[in-house]
């Protein structure tokens, strides 16, 4: 998946085009959106495995103040395809939302426990090029340790993620 460096908003796919049926709540100190794709939606890869496509449902999951995002994807037959820890820096925010600075790196999990680290190419050629600093360099390479050794743990992803899962959809309401 290439990405940019970019701020990841919670409520940002409720204005894309591409995404229909936008739904949030707050479940304690946890932010669950949830989105389908619409139609128009381009097809989108995720290592190797197609996350997007018409009617697919796509979650994202807000922890610990927007320091964790986490986000589980299905497809039209309600098939989970898989979980994706991005690795970010949350910032500062005020209300109910949340915002984090996209530190390229993620962690792509399957539904049968492995586990692949995403974008490090792109990460390293962002470091070197100076478009992270030093301190947020760091807080991905440690974060993705942290997230690394919960998941050989199984402390990670927590269990209203893992065990989440959807009927199957006849498609883009």
């Amino acid at each position: 998946m290439d990405e940019v460096v970019k701020i990841i908003a919670s409520g940002e796919w409720s204005q894309s085009p591409e995404m229909l049926d936008y739904r949030s709540e707050w479940l304690s100190d946890l932010l669950v959106e949830r989105a389908t794709c619409a139609d128009t939606i381009q097809s989108q890869q995720l290592g190797r495995v197609t996350i997007s496509g018409p009617g697919y449902v796509w979650f994202r999951f807000w922890l610990a103040e927007g320091e964790y995002i986490l986000e589980k994807y299905f497809d039209t037959e309600g098939q989970s395809l898989g979980i994706y820890a991005r690795i970010g820096m949350a910032i500062p925010h005020k209300g109910r939302g949340f915002s984090a600075l996209n530190l390229l790196l993620g962690l792509w999990i399957t539904g049968e426990g492995r586990v692949t680290v995403l974008n490090e190419p792109e990460f390293d050629k962002a470091v070197a090029n100076g478009e992270f600093t030093p301190v947020e360099a760091e807080h991905a390479e440690q974060q993705i340790r942290e997230v690394t050794l919960a998941i050989v743990s199984g402390r990670f992803p927590p269990p209203i993620v893992r065990n989440l899962s959807i009927a199957a959809i006849s498609g883009p309401s």
